[in-house]
């Protein structure tokens, strides 16, 4: 829209309820509405409604919407301080950020002069190496996570890979009412956190975040709490500098934490396994506890195993409960059930953790490389540290799968006998098939039966137990701790002290359970990200504060863009009559400031328009949502050519407060060409525009 073009109303719909956000994709044919019960919707150019998607919880509203620029992805920011991720095609949410705060702006923006400069002559495949300066090779080596049938969702396996699609380095801008500012590589990775109340020393409110092309400079722009605007500027240098490095880093980021997110889905599944074969051992045998004395229920099956006596409740509950078709459904139930546990820790957590080694190995050698990655925060010592609790957790999960096995062997006996027992009972013909008990099977259903003891009775573990499995599935330390006496590796450890205490020897936490180990990881993994933050945050140095205008309680009206690599063009609504215009240049560590008021006088009386909101969708055009004072004439559009009024801005470089207080005011009606009607979303990259009104429930759509 570098040009006026000529516009006319298309057609006008009406939509059910309250529109209060309405942003366009600049990549696609589509626009985002939020309403005010907090639901947004993607709707077509045609006004297809693509899908609809409610707020989190009830009485939440939309605050912020934007795009990831490639149109993928939208970043919906909400009233309880949560932004989530969305992926376009299909509305499942990808991400989930907290900020603990009030959304007030989110923008989504990416280094441009790379994509013009860098990128002309790079075909799509080698733009990821061009930016990492080296290729990914996890995919030649690593195998992708394996599909998670057993989760909710069959997509989130594939959630991930929508997040690493990334061609060049972008950054999700989140704003709070509280000042904070939070910065997003990928919307994933939180590579900084600006608290502007303690740059300003004052509280205020972030109204907008914008960066140059390069992303060498951000502007914040806030309120403070005498609704006084201010213009901040940030020297973010370490945006353009180490934008290959950045990129790199947060795609490690985004794959170890899907990973993490797999290992949690995928112990919480093994967790309801366990549960459901506690619950089905429980339902058969907890009626035949209730017939007999505390502890009978393990007694009578000894005094059967041993001694082939048979009680007569032991003879009720065999042929009538139990049944010997029961017992082979039952048994085959239960089959199933460590089936799938011992499938979800070998194919699963022992896979997934094999991975996150690999990328934990790649990240400490970027740490290594202290001349690039130095600056950003990367640890070797702390991402080593995560790599010996990968570790621990592996020798966990195998040590957890040891016992996996040992209870299938002793489950197993268990029902082979059970099984020959009701036969007997019913004086059948044991089938030759079947092979006679050993006294190694005499040993495996002694053990299993020990976990009868709690069966029907009043306490905090009533019901089927199994210690040694379950365990591990809980967060707390071992009670029953592996029997480590045979071990040759852990007899020569004993024996060496030195190779012991080696930092590349993995350690062995004989006492902790599986979870406390994922818990362990998880926080190590977290530990290495938590510096970079620090680390980037710490780059950002404020170089300028404007102080703008007052403005009321009401919303503040702002757009930004840029104009150059160096240069961006801001606009601001100051009600009821005005919009002020300033230009900064920033070549290097000067400012350059040029400032100016806009007017939009009547035609007819010696009055002015009232301004209602303000757009730019290019440097050469502003857009202004102007209202007649005469109630019959409605709202218009207008559409100002700015190429003429840049050269009568007022030159304030010198001057840091009050930049709008003597500026020269332009008539902003003799720079448009004609009035038209109203437009207050507009599609940046198309000729296409829509409106609402009348109470907001009602859209048009006009070619622009």
């Amino acid at each position: 829209m570098s040009t006026i073009q000529a516009i006319k109303q298309l057609e006008e719909r009406n939509v059910a309820s309250e529109i209060v956000l309405m942003v366009w994709s600049d990549r696609m044919d589509l626009v985002a509405l939020a309403n005010v019960k907090g639901e947004v919707a993607l709707h077509r150019l045609t006004w297809t409604k693509a899908w609809s998607l409610n707020a989190p919880k009830d009485s939440l509203s939309v605050k912020a919407i934007a795009w990831r620029p490639d149109g993928k992805i939208i970043a919906i920011g909400y009233s309880s301080g949560q932004i989530i991720l969305v992926k376009v095609e299909n509305k499942s949410i990808l991400h989930s950020i907290e900020t603990k705060s009030d959304i007030s702006f989110i923008n989504w923006m990416r280094d441009k002069v790379f994509v013009k400069e860098k990128l002309a002559t790079v075909d799509e495949e080698n733009k990821q190496g061009q930016f990492m300066k080296y290729t990914d090779l996890s995919s030649n080596f690593l195998p992708e996570p394996p599909s998670q049938h057993f989760d909710s969702s069959s997509e989130d396996n594939q959630k991930s890979n929508l997040l690493l699609e990334q061609n060049d380095l972008n950054l999700l801008l989140i704003g709070t009412s509280d000042g904070i500012v939070h910065v997003r590589v990928f919307g994933c990775f939180p590579c900084a956190t600006l608290d502007l109340n303690s740059y300003l020393n004052t509280s205020c409110s972030i109204q907008s975040i914008h960066l140059t092309e390069d992303l060498d400079k951000s502007f914040v722009t806030v309120r403070d709490a005498d609704n006084n605007v201010k213009l901040v500027c940030f020297n973010s240098d370490i945006f353009k500098s180490h934008s290959n490095e950045l990129f790199a880093v947060a795609l490690k980021h985004i794959k170890l934490a899907s990973l993490v997110n797999y290992l949690s889905s995928t112990i919480t599944t093994i967790t309801e396994s366990w549960e459901s074969i506690l619950l089905e051992m429980d339902m058969k045998l907890s009626k035949y506890a209730s017939r007999v004395p505390e502890g009978g229920v393990t007694a009578d099956f000894l005094d059967l195993l041993t001694f082939g006596i048979c009680s007569d409740e032991m003879k009720e509950f065999l042929i009538h409960d139990l049944t010997k078709k029961g017992l082979e459904k039952f048994g085959q139930t239960i089959e199933m059930s460590y089936a799938n546990i011992q499938k979800l820790v070998l194919k699963y957590v022992m896979k997934f953790g094999q991975n996150i080694t690999y990328y934990l190995a790649e990240l400490r050698g970027m740490a290594r490389l202290e001349h690039r990655f130095k600056v950003l925060g990367l640890q070797e010592k702390v991402i080593s540290e995560a790599i010996l609790s990968n570790g621990a957790f592996l020798i966990k999960g195998g040590e957890m799968q040891q016992i996996i096995n040992h209870s299938i062997i002793n489950y197993k006996a268990f029902f082979r006998w059970l099984y020959t027992a009701i036969m007997h009972v019913l004086d059948e013909q044991i089938p030759n098939e079947i092979p006679k008990m050993t006294q190694q099977d005499l040993a495996y259903i002694t053990e299993f039966l020990q976990n009868f003891d709690r069966i029907g009775k009043n306490s905090k573990q009533n019901g089927f137990i199994m210690e040694r499995l379950g365990q591990y599935l809980s967060d707390s330390n071992l009670t029953i701790q592996p029997d480590m006496s045979g071990n040759e590796w852990s007899h020569f450890l004993a024996l060496d002290q030195c190779v012991q205490n080696h930092p590349s020897i993995l350690k062995h936490f004989e006492e902790m359970s599986l979870i406390q180990q994922y818990k362990h990881l998880k926080t190590s993994i977290e530990n290495i990200f938590a510096a970079p933050k620090d680390a980037i945050t710490a780059q950002f140095e404020m170089v300028h504060v404007f102080d703008c205008f007052q403005y009321g309680a009401a919303t503040l009206r702002t757009s930004q863009i840029n104009v150059n690599k160096d240069a961006i063009l801001s606009a601001f609504l100051e009600p009821p009559e005005s919009v002020l215009l300033l230009q900064m240049q920033l070549p290097r560590n000067d400012c350059e400031v040029k400032c100016a008021r806009l007017c939009f006088p009547l035609e007819t009386l010696d009055d002015n328009y009232r301004v209602l909101d303000v757009k730019l969708y290019s440097s050469t055009v502003l857009t202004v949502l102007l209202q007649d004072k005469t109630p019959s004439k409605g709202t218009v559009l207008g559409q100002v050519q700015l190429g003429s009024a840049l050269e009568k801005f007022t030159d304030v470089g010198g001057v840091y407060g009050g930049i709008f207080t003597d500026v020269v005011t332009i008539n902003g009606s003799g720079l448009v060409p004609k009035l038209l009607k109203s437009v207050d979303g507009m599609r940046t990259g198309g000729r296409c525009g829509c409106t609402r009104w009348k109470g907001k429930r009602k859209r048009t759509r006009t070619p622009t």
